[in-house]
Parts: C-alpha cells; sequence; structure tokens
C-alpha cells in the first residue's frame, strides 16, 4: 500500500530538483555585431581576434576574463573606444544545450526573472498548503492526490511547450500546486494508515522517494540537457499514475471513521488485511474507539489551547528554517566547484543514508532529540564551509562542496523528522489541515531560498559566496535550540480528539509511563 501512495511523490522530486537545471547559471559574453556565426567558444585565429577587439576585459577574482555584458563601441578611433550595454548575447553550450536562462535571455540585470521562476514555483507550493490541508480533511485524501496529479502533469507538459515567459511562470505555479497537492496528503494517509512501530518507517519511506526523484532527475539531465524536454519527461508520468490511482487507491480508513463512513472504512480495512494477511476482526474493538471523533472541529483551535499554540508556533519556525536551508543547499548546487551533475547526484544520493540513520534512531533516540542533532551538525557544517572557500586554494574547494553535501545530509534528514513529529503533535480531527499551515511555513522558506543563494551579491569574491552558507548555518543552530521545547511523542499513540491531548498533558509521570506501556501493548 505504500508503495502504491508514496510513488506519487517522486514526481514531486523531479518536479523540484529540475529547477536547478531548467534555470542555471550559464557562462555568456556579448554578441559580436554583424557575425551571424557567433559563438561562445573561440572557432579560430580570426574568431579569437575579433572577441578581443570587441570584447573587453574584467577582473574577476583576481582572474582576467572578457565582460559579460559589454561590448566596445566606436572601435575605429584607437585609444577613444566607449563601452556600452549588450542587446544580444552568446552563451556557453558546453554544459546544457538550451536553458530558460539561455532562451530569454535572463542575465546582464536580469537575473532576477530567472529567480522568479523559484520563487513563483515555491508559492504554489504555499497556496498548495493553504488550500489542500483543508480540502483533504473535508473531500478526502484520495480525492486530493488524484486531482493534484492531474494538475501537476498538466501543467508541467504545457509548461514545457509554451515561449511566453509570463505564461511559464504560470504553468510553474499550477505545477508546483499540484506536486504540493499530491505530497501533504500522501504524508498523512502514509502515518494514517500505519501502526506505532512502523510509523517510523513510513514517515521516513516517502521522503526517500522524492529522494529518488532526484536521483532519477540527476541521470536524466545528464543525457537530456534541453530545457523543454527535461520539463516534457518529468511531467508525463504523474497523469497515467493518477489514472491507476482512481482504479486501486482505497481512501484512508481513519479519514473514514472521522466523517461517520464506518461501513466504507471496514470495507478498506478489511482489503488491507486481506493484502497483510492479518485477522482485522480481532482489532475491532479498537476501530470503534477511533470514532470518537469532534465532528464540527476546526483547525483554528489550535490557536486557542495554549499546549497546541506552543507546538505550533515552534513548529511553524523550525518548518520555515528546514525548508529555506533544504532548498537554499539544493539551488546552491551548480555555485559548488566541480561537476553540476555529479554534485547533484551525490548531494540526493546522501539523502538515502540519512534516512536509514533516522529509521534506525528515532524510536530510540526520540523524535525531538534527533532532530536537534541533526539541526546542530547541519548548521556548524554549513558555518565551516564557508573557511575553505573563502582561504584555502582552488585544488582544496572539494572540502566546501563536500561539506555543504553533509550539511544537506543532516537538514534533510532533519526534515523528515519534522513531518513525522508534526503528524503526532497533532489530533486526528485536525492533523492534515496542520501538517498543511505548517508546510505554509516551509513553504514561506521555500520562497527565500533564492534570495539567500543571492546573497553572494552583496560582497565581493568568495567572501560574497560564504554569505549564503554562514546564513543557512546559523539559522539552523537557532531552530534546534528552540526545538527544545517540544515534547516528545516517541512510543505515544497517535491523538485523535484534543482530550486525548489533555489525558497526555495531565497525567503524572508513572501513569504516562503506564499508559505508554498499555499503547504498545495494544499494537503489538
Amino acid at each position: 500500500m505504500l508503495n502504491l501512495l508514496y510513488t506519487a511523490t517522486v514526481f514531486d522530486g523531479l518536479q523540484v530538483g529540475s529547477m536547478v537545471f531548467i534555470v542555471p547559471g550559464v557562462k555568456h559574453r556579448c554578441a559580436i555585431p554583424e557575425l551571424a556565426n557567433d559563438t561562445y567558444e573561440i572557432q579560430n585565429e580570426a574568431h579569437a581576434e575579433l572577441i578581443k577587439e570587441y570584447i573587453p576585459e574584467e577582473i574577476v577574482d583576481g582572474k582576467p576574463v572578457y565582460s559579460s555584458c559589454h561590448l566596445y563601441v566606436n572601435k575605429s578611433v584607437l585609444g577613444n573606444q566607449t563601452l556600452s550595454n549588450c542587446t544580444s548575447w552568446v552563451y556557453d553550450k558546453s554544459i546544457f544545450q538550451t536553458t530558460i536562462t539561455s532562451d530569454f535571455n535572463l542575465v546582464c540585470g536580469k537575473e532576477w526573472l530567472g529567480h522568479q521562476i523559484f520563487t513563483v514555483f515555491f508559492a504554489g507550493y504555499l497556496v498548495a498548503m493553504l488550500s489542500c490541508g483543508w480540502l483533504s480533511d473535508r473531500f478526502g485524501r484520495k480525492t486530493v492526490i488524484i486531482s493534484s496529479l492531474m494538475l501537476q502533469g498538466a501543467a508541467g507538459i504545457l509548461s514545457s511547450q509554451i515561449m511566453n515567459f509570463s505564461v511559464i511562470l504560470l504553468f510553474r505555479f499550477l505545477t508546483a500546486i499540484g506536486g504540493a497537492g499530491s505530497y501533504i496528503p500522501s504524508v498523512v494517509f502514509g502515518a494514517e494508515i500505519s501502526s506505532m512501530k512502523t510509523r517510523t518507517t513510513a514517515s521516513m519511506s516517502v521522503h526517500m522517494y522524492i529522494t529518488m526523484g532526484y536521483v532519477i532527475l540527476s541521470l536524466l539531465v545528464y543525457y537530456v540537457r534541453n530545457w523543454t524536454l527535461i520539463l516534457l519527461l518529468v511531467s508525463l508520468p504523474s497523469i497515467p499514475t493518477g489514472l491507476l490511482y482512481i482504479c486501486v487507491l482505497p481512501e484512508s480508513p481513519r479519514w473514514l471513521l472521522t466523517v461517520k463512513k464506518e461501513k466504507e472504512a471496514e470495507i478498506v480495512l478489511n482489503k488491507m488485511a486481506k493484502v497483510n494477511k492479518r485477522d482485522f476482526n480481532c482489532k475491532r474493538e479498537n476501530i470503534e474507539i477511533s470514532v470518537v471523533e469532534d465532528r464540527n472541529v476546526r483547525l483554528w483551535k489550535i490557536f486557542t489551547i495554549p499546549t497546541l499554540l506552543k507546538r505550533t508556533i515552534i513548529l511553524m519556525f523550525n518548518w520555515g528554517v528546514s525548508s529555506f536551508v533544504y532548498y537554499g543547499l539544493l539551488l546552491n548546487t551548480e555555485r559548488l566547484s566541480g561537476n553540476i551533475f555529479l554534485n547533484f547526484f551525490f548531494g540526493a544520493l546522501v539523502e538515502i543514508p540519512g534516512y536509514i540513520i533516522c529509521m534506525a534512531l528515532l524510536n530510540r533516540v526520540g523524535r525531538r532529540n534527533l532532530y536537534i542533532v541533526f539541526m546542530f551538525i547541519g548548521g556548524i557544517c554549513g558555518i565551516v564551509a564557508m573557511f575553505p572557500l573563502m582561504y584555502a586554494s582552488d585544488d582544496l574547494q572539494w572540502m566546501t562542496t563536500t561539506l555543504a553535501i553533509l550539511s544537506r545530509l543532516f537538514v534533510t534528514s532533519a526534515f523528515g523528522i519534522i513531518y513525522l513529529h508534526t503528524c503526532e503533535l497533532y489530533p486526528t480531527c485536525v492533523r492534515n489541515g496542520a501538517l498543511g499551515a505548517m508546510s505554509t511555513f516551509a513553504r514561506v522558506g521555500g520562497v527565500i531560498a533564492p534570495y539567500i543563494v543571492m546573497m553572494q551579491t552583496l560582497a565581493d569574491g568568495t567572501l560574497g559566496d560564504s554569505l549564503p552558507l554562514l546564513t543557512m548555518g546559523t539559522v539552523c543552530i537557532l531552530a534546534a535550540v528552540s526545538y527544545l521545547f517540544l515534547p516528545e511523542t516517541n512510543n505515544r499513540p497517535m491523538e485523535d480528539t484534543f482530550d486525548d491531548i489533555f489525558k497526555q498533558k495531565f497525567l503524572s509521570r508513572r501513569e504516562k509511563d503506564e499508559y505508554q506501556l498499555e499503547a504498545l501493548n495494544t499494537s503489538s
């Protein structure tokens, strides 16, 4: 069941990761006037002389390079040449054949438009988080997942076929809504059909499927270096998957029970028990208990109950930090030394052992403590990475790349933990809506991420390049400290009503131990 459910999240990884390769920074210079076959690569000695004649040199990091945005005019007047801004450019095609950057000339003062694609994409995530949580609580997990997959596929395909920048922004926005709209209900669905013993594995597994999307993408873009074809290939699978889900994906039985559809829930549970070769009837009394829910509960109640309000504020901050650091490190991949394809591949690959470590330690160390450790180490790696960047020679820049990838490993693992911990900190009646609200702040972090990467323009040379790493490392440590004030949820049953929260809060230490022992015996 989980393998089927989480397949949709692979496409989310494909769409998010593709942003690195469709709008990368591309080396460029002014096109030589009246030279129709001009290229960025030097063709011969005559071509080299023309470049030297028209293109001025600039000093970047102490090295002379040809100007990217200016050319000489009035070249016939020796000694009195003047500079002019470019009106056309040629681009380096040694890495990418075509990109949105090169096709729409997003250079020389227009770089901010390229970052708008990232911002609009994550703004789509933000809108989805505000709406899809409520929609899936209202209409069911299955309905929202299928509708979102269809939207993701259709908008992604259309964005690959349009050559109008504003329309591309619109379709990337809709693609993001579809991706987030299928992802969040899938996370909640997986948690709702898992027992306490398997909940950790289920929560970590969904993130490993996203990582699989990154790994698949790194192999795809190595062979396909055309942005339109990349978007087409990563968008096509969403539609047939949505059609398949209509036939084979059941509704969440826990959601069915919360909306008083006991018969439908019993049918789904019987099918799941049959597939898992388990006796459903012996657990019937537990299912009856979960039906006792508040039918008219509203999400705003999490801001009126002091216990939940405290959790909500801390989680909002940590979701925002986790997201902007994670996506900041992802978008910063192209600025690391070395091969962009290998950097992206290894950056994705290290996420897998991170999730495996989480699955091995979460039930032993606990959700809160492990999150704090991972965020703290991730922050330290980010801060330390700036030192070889600023002071080491070129042949030692691999140290910065390695530390940045390690930082991504720990932040990724922490990001996975907070999904699970959030699900366990809220009762069933508001769980999906609360997760959507928390994820909203994550998308705010995603919207900020491109501008954090742009902080390198605030200073020259390696100092500017190190500012994003310093910023991301510092906020990681601050987030880890704030997380100390959240409760541990390890070995606790998921709460169904607000009464369960008060029951947990006001029990004595001995009664809590007995309560947890009883819950463990019930789940085994």
